[in-house]
Parts: C-alpha cells; structure tokens; sequence
C-alpha cells in the first residue's frame, strides 16, 4: 500500500516539474509476432532555466529506458524511450519510468507504459494432480494455440520416464489432447511436460504443464 502511494503522489506532483510531457501515459496492443514494444515519451522544458535529468528509472527488469542527453534548455526538447519485453507474459501489463529532474529532486514525473498482451497458447489445465495412493489413471491436458499466432504444437516431453505423456493428435497441430499416466502412485513425485512449438523459427517457444503426485 505505501508503494502505491508513493506513486500516485509523485504522479500528482509531475505536474510542477520545469518538463512537460506530450504523452505520459501509452497503451498497446501486443501483436502475437511482437517480442518487444517501444514507447517514445516527447517532453519539453517550458521553464525558463535549464533542466537536467537525474536519474530515470523503471519499475521492473523487463522494462528499460534511455535518453540521449540530460540537460535541456528552456524551450529544448527531448525524448525518453522506454522498451518493454514481453518474453512470456501474458494479460494486462502496467509499469512505470520515473524521471527525477534537478528542479523536483522529491517529486519525479512518472511515466506510464500500458501493454496488453493476449493469451496466444492456452494450457487447460496447467497441473494434473493425484494423490499419493490414487489409482494411476491418465488425466487430460488440451493445448491450444491462437490462430493469430503463426505456430504449432511440434512435441510434448516428459521429464519423467515413468510419468507418460501420450499425445493423442497428431503433430504438428493447433491444438492437441495430452493424454499423462503415472506408473506408479505409491510415493510423492512430480513431472514437468515441455510442450514445443515450431515459431519463431530461430528460437522455438517452448510452454509447460506441470504433475503432481502428492
């Protein structure tokens, strides 16, 4: 709760620092073949002495930021580019830069960057659980891929020999049935399946599902 306040405050406070910002808020959409995206926030010194640029610094590792220069006089121009990677998050992403001028050294602008990046490879479910003792009957796990997204499933692999996982369609596919069986329910054990894809070609995606025995 203190972070969040730290935050809508300084946001609130942004607003008297010698920058004004064309756009410090920007949402995007994530394109299934996108691995990055790039926002470019434009500011201007409308004061009437020069601004330096501290610091400028990002809420999360998976977000950076540069500028080209830190002291801009009044009436100069600048930009900020903030570059977000998606890697393999899915669904609704908010993060921020804060900027920290020598004019507002306690109350530093605080840019928002929006993404929202839809679900391209749904596992249902992800984890398939017995019970210590349970009669080793195989579970099903259905993978499916986004026909926005140009891949296909290419194989599934058991960490584990004695835990199976038994494709039912066959590959390479859109969607496929995993058909898992344990040999042996006796004892605690687990198993993690690698579900390949065939995209991007220099780097194939690789998702999983994930057994218990417990």
């Amino acid at each position: 709760m203190k972070a969040v306040t730290v935050f809508f405050l300084a946001l609130m406070t942004s607003a008297y620092a010698g920058l004004k910002w064309d756009n410090p808020e920007q949402t995007f959409a994530v394109k299934p073949t996108d691995s990055a995206v790039v926002a470019k926030y434009r500011f201007t010194n409308t004061g009437t002495a020069p601004v330096t640029i501290d610091s400028v610094r990002t809420s999360c590792g998976c977000t950076t930021a540069t500028l080209t220069k830190k002291e801009y006089l009044p009436g100069e121009s600048g930009e900020i580019e903030a570059r977000f990677e998606v890697g393999g998050r899915v669904g609704h992403q908010e993060k921020a830069i804060l900027v920290t001028t020598n004019d507002s050294p306690q109350a530093p602008a605080v840019l928002r960057l929006i993404v929202n990046i839809p679900e391209m490879v749904k596992i249902t479910p992800e984890i398939v659980l017995w019970r210590v003792g349970e009669a080793p009957e195989p579970k099903t796990i259905e993978v499916s891929v986004s026909d926005e997204l140009p891949a296909k499933i290419v194989s599934v692999v058991s960490s584990k020999a004695d835990i199976k996982a038994t494709v039912e369609d066959t590959l390479p596919a859109k969607k496929a049935t995993i058909q898992v069986t344990p040999a042996d329910t006796s004892h605690a054990d687990n198993a993690t399946l690698v579900i390949r894809m065939d995209y991007p070609a220099e780097n194939p995606a690789a998702h999983y599902a994930y057994v218990r025995i417990k």
